[in-house]
C-alpha cells in the first residue's frame, strides 16, 4: 500500500505540473529534473496530495472490505448452518414465514442494541416473510449481559419478553439491578413470580443451552444472525439483510417451479 501511494503521490505531481505550465508538452525533462519538480510540487501543494492520498487508501480499503463481506456471504451460503429453535426462545413474526432470523444477542452490547433496530427495520420491509426467534449469548466481559438475560426470559414467561427486551437496549449502557426490577414494576409483572423466574434453574440452564450452541457455530461475536442458516455475523445495515432476503425467496421461488 506505502508503494501505491507514493507511485500516486509522484504521478498527481507530475499531472499538476502539466497541467499548470503552458509549455509542459514541448519540455524534455531528465529523470532527476523529473524527480526535483515532483517534490517541489509535492511542497507546494501539501495539502492536494495528502487529502488525494487518504481519499485513495480509504477507497481502496473499502473495496478490500466490500469484497471480503463477497466472500464471506458466499461461503455462509455454501454453508449454512442448522441450529435448534427450543419452545422456550421468544420469536415474533408469522409461525410459517419462509424466512426464520435466529439471532443472537448480548444486552450490554451496543451493537447488539443497534442490531435489533436493523431486525425491526427487516420485520417492516417483509412483514409475512419473516419470522424472529431471540437466543442469549451474553459475553463474559458485560458483567450485566447475563443478568439482563435472566431478566428477559423472566419477563418472557409472563408475555412480556419484547417489552422489556425493548427497554433494556434502550438502556443498554447503564443497567443494573435496580432498572432490572423497575422495569418489571413498569410492565406490570408480578414481581414474586418475576423473581423466582429470573432465578431458576431452568432459564439459566437454557441461556448456557443457547450459548453451547453460539460457542458450536463459531458464533462467538455478537450480534450474529442466521438467516435461514445462512450466517451473518456483526451488526449490518438493513440493506444487506434485504440482500440476503431476497436471495433466499428468489432460490425458494425458483426450487418451486
Amino acid at each position: 500500500m506505502k508503494k501505491m501511494l507514493m507511485r500516486l503521490i509522484s504521478l498527481l505531481g507530475i499531472i499538476i505540473f502539466l497541467l499548470t505550465t503552458a509549455s509542459a508538452c514541448a519540455l524534455k525533462l531528465s529523470e532527476e529534473e523529473v524527480k526535483v519538480i515532483v517534490r517541489d510540487v509535492i511542497k507546494e501543494n501539501p495539502k492536494l496530495i495528502h487529502d488525494t492520498a487518504v481519499k485513495y487508501a480509504r477507497e481502496q480499503k473499502k473495496k478490500q472490505q466490500e469484497e471480503k463481506q463477497k466472500r464471506a456471504l458466499e461461503e455462509s451460503f455454501k454453508n449454512r448452518i442448522e441450529d435448534d429453535i427450543s419452545d422456550n426462545c421468544p420469536a415474533k413474526g408469522p409461525v410459517d414465514a419462509p424466512i426464520t432470523i435466529i439471532e443472537y444477542t448480548d444486552f450490554q452490547c451496543h451493537y447488539c442494541a443497534k442490531g435489533a433496530k436493523t431486525v425491526d427495520l427487516v420485520m417492516q420491509r417483509y412483514p409475512d416473510k419473516v419470522r424472529v426467534v431471540f437466543k442469549n449469548n451474553p459475553l463474559s466481559f458485560h458483567k450485566q449481559a447475563l443478568p439482563a438475560a435472566k431478566a428477559a426470559l423472566a419477563a418472557d414467561r409472563q408475555d412480556k419478553f419484547w417489552e422489556y427486551h425493548d427497554l433494556l437496549f434502550k438502556n443498554s449502557s447503564k443497567l443494573n439491578e435496580k432498572i432490572f426490577t423497575g422495569f418489571a414494576r413498569d410492565l406490570g409483572l408480578d414481581m414474586e413470580r418475576f423473581e423466582k423466574d429470573r432465578n431458576s434453574k431452568q432459564i439459566a440452564t437454557q441461556i448456557q443451552s443457547e450459548q453451547a450452541h453460539a460457542a458450536k457455530h463459531k458464533l462467538t461475536g455478537t450480534p450474529a444472525f442466521l438467516v435461514n442458516g445462512v450466517a451473518i455475523k456483526g451488526a449490518y445495515p438493513a440493506e444487506y439483510f434485504a440482500r440476503v432476503i431476497d436471495r433466499l425467496l428468489k432460490d425458494d421461488e425458483a426450487a418451486n417451479q
